[in-house]
């Protein structure tokens, strides 16, 4: 096995033109974070841009939480993230998982802060419910919430005890997207949430080797991950958590619901993450899991950092 030896990083925001003293240079900052989430967009544009749907994919790992009958009862982990745009506060994500022995719930939530408060109310909400089955995770339910304004969209999901879904939406879909989704979701599909629980867990001893192909409801892609090396934050990374991680690249490649337009965007210029994972040792399972504590990249071109607000995890501080 090769080593990888620890390299000591920081996490800093990679836009460093901030929003600037003068109005008029934030009026044309303003105009481009706007334009970035599709702010003032026509009633019939897309709501929700694959980069702010991905990050909150990306860091709903971080809401791991097991329980055994063989030890303690319950092992939960609560944090929550500061996203920025630039230098810019654009939102606040929260994290929490539970697990009993033989099930787990997660729930996630994300609202604007800052511009983003001021200029477009966004938030939204998933939320999924699941059992475990030898070891492996089986979703059961899944929620996802999403408000623009006045705007709001629902998606729902059940998982038939053979794996097969079925989808309950507040929106409409064409009859061909529909053909591409039903095509595209194969058995034990997870959701966002699920997802990054069975990544986290799985993958703990050999991180970022494999790719997760997730459902949430309106979308299906697939998260491709590759590992760069192993780290260390160190005292001048932002973020609450210090200490060693893994730095991963993560690529995004839509599947089926998206529009024709998104899917050549994206076989032209994939998305890109980098995401760090924590190593947590787990008491309940005797082992090591991950959970997300970092993750930059790109939105339409505009810089994004995410970074932990607080961390916890079986009652204590990471």
């Amino acid at each position: 096995m090769v080593k990888i030896k620890p390299k000591i990083t920081s996490i800093q925001n990679s836009d460093k033109s901030g929003l600037g003293a003068s109005f008029l240079h934030k009026k044309h900052v303003l105009g481009k974070i706007m334009k970035i989430f599709n702010f003032g967009q026509k009633p019939g544009a897309k709501i929700w841009p694959v980069g702010t749907v991905c990050i909150v994919a990306i860091l709903s790992a971080a809401t791991i939480s097991i329980s055994t009958a063989h030890a303690v009862e319950t092992e939960k982990a609560a944090l929550s993230y500061n996203v920025f745009v630039g230098t810019s506060k654009m939102f606040k994500i929260g994290l929490q998982t539970t697990l009993t022995a033989d099930s787990y719930s997660s729930f996630m939530k994300l609202k604007p802060k800052g511009l983003a408060k001021m200029f477009a109310n966004i938030s939204m909400i998933m939320s999924a419910t699941g059992r475990f089955e030898k070891s492996a995770i089986q979703p059961e339910k899944f929620s996802f919430y999403r408000k623009k304004k006045k705007r709001k969209r629902t998606a729902k999901i059940v998982w038939a005890a053979s794996g097969k879904t079925s989808t309950s939406r507040t929106y409409k879909v064409s009859s061909q997207k529909q053909a591409d989704l039903t095509k595209a979701i194969r058995s034990n599909v997870p959701d966002p949430l699920s997802a990054f629980l069975r990544m986290g867990i799985s993958d703990a001893s050999a991180p970022c080797g494999k790719a997760q192909r997730i459902y949430d409801g309106g979308n299906v892609y697939d998260l491709k991950f590759k590992l760069i090396e192993k780290t260390v934050l160190g005292p001048k990374s932002k973020g609450a958590y210090k200490g060693p991680a893994f730095k991963c690249e993560l690529r995004h490649q839509p599947v089926a619901g998206y529009s024709d337009k998104d899917m050549a965007k994206a076989r032209k210029n994939p998305t890109v993450f980098t995401v760090w994972f924590a190593p947590v040792k787990s008491m309940v399972l005797n082992k090591k899991i991950l959970l997300p504590v970092a993750a930059t990249g790109k939105i339409k071109g505009r810089a994004f950092s995410a970074v932990t607000k607080s961390a916890f995890f079986a009652g204590k501080r990471l």
